[in-house]
C-alpha cells in the first residue's frame, strides 16, 4: 500500500513539472511554430533590422485642433484617418506611444483632438511642453529612452515645425527615425515636402503608416494579425477598417 502511495505521488510529481515546463515554454511557442512553418525564418525581434513591435516607439505630436485645422496638403479626414489607425496599429502590436502636444498648460491650444484621443490606450499620460521641438522636453526624451527601443516613429502637425524639429534632434542623439509622411500635414504642399526632404536629407527614412504595420506584422503566423480568430481585433482588421477604403486617395 505504502509502495503505491509512492507511485501515486511520482505520477502526480512529473504530472506537475510537465505542466510547469509548458508554462514556461508558452512564451516560446510563437517561434517554435515559426521554425515548424516551412520556409519561414524567424528574426530576433530585439535587434532586427526591420521594424518590430520589440523595437520601435510611436511619437504623436501636437494633434491639436489649431494645427490640424490648418492643415491644406492632405485632406484632413483622410489625415485623421491614418493617424488613428497608426495608434491602434501600435495597441494591437503593444507598441509604447509617448503623445505630446503644444501650450494647452498655457491655454494657448486645445488638447488632442476627441477623435484621435479616444484611439490612444488610457494610461498614456499626455506630455504637454513649451517647446516647438519635442526633443527638448525632458519628459519626452526620457519616455523614449526609458522604452529601451531605437526605432522612432514619428507623426505630427505642422511637419514643418515641430515634428521636424525632433525628428533632426533624435537623430543626432543617435536614434533611428522613421518619419510617416502621411502621418504629417502642413499649410501648404511645398512646405510639408521641403520638410520631408530636411527630414530624409539628415537621414530619416519616410514611410507610411501602412509600411510600418505590415513590416512589424511580418508573417501572418503573427499573433497580432488577428485576435481570437477574428479579423476585427487584430492588425488584419485594421486594414480593413482604415486602409482599403482610403487607398489612392492621398
Amino acid at each position: 500500500m505504502k509502495h503505491s502511495k509512492l507511485i501515486i505521488l511520482a505520477v502526480v510529481a512529473i504530472a506537475i513539472s510537465a505542466l510547469a515546463f509548458t508554462f514556461s515554454n508558452k512564451d516560446n511557442s510563437e517561434q517554435a511554430q515559426a521554425e515548424n512553418n516551412g520556409n519561414f525564418l524567424p528574426k530576433d525581434p530585439k535587434t532586427d533590422n526591420l521594424l518590430t513591435s520589440e523595437n520601435t516607439i510611436l511619437l504623436v505630436i501636437d494633434w491639436q485642433d489649431e494645427m490640424l485645422g490648418m492643415v491644406r496638403n492632405i485632406d484632413k479626414d483622410v489625415l485623421t484617418n491614418n493617424i488613428q489607425a497608426m495608434i491602434k496599429t501600435a495597441n494591437v502590436f503593444e507598441i509604447p506611444v509617448i503623445e505630446t502636444t503644444i501650450g494647452v498648460d498655457l491655454g494657448a491650444n486645445k488638447p488632442t483632438v476627441p477623435s484621435i484621443k479616444c484611439v490612444i490606450e488610457e494610461e498614456v499620460e499626455n506630455i504637454d511642453r513649451i517647446s516647438l521641438n519635442a526633443w527638448q522636453n525632458k519628459a519626452v526624451v526620457e519616455a523614449v529612452k526609458k522604452s529601451g527601443r531605437k526605432k522612432v516613429l514619428i507623426t505630427g502637425l505642422w511637419t514643418s515645425g515641430c515634428p521636424t524639429y525632433t525628428a533632426l534632434d533624435a537623430l543626432q542623439d543617435g536614434y533611428e527615425v522613421y518619419v510617416l509622411t502621411d502621418l504629417m500635414g502642413d499649410a501648404t504642399t511645398d512646405a510639408h515636402n521641403r520638410a520631408i526632404d530636411r527630414m530624409t536629407q539628415a537621414g530619416a527614412i519616410p514611410f507610411t503608416w501602412e509600411g510600418a504595420g505590415a513590416e512589424i506584422l511580418r508573417a501572418y503566423i503573427h499573433p497580432k494579425a488577428m485576435q481570437d480568430d477574428k479579423i476585427e481585433g487584430g492588425f488584419v482588421g485594421i486594414m480593413k477598417e482604415h486602409f482599403y477604403p482610403f487607398a489612392g486617395k492621398y
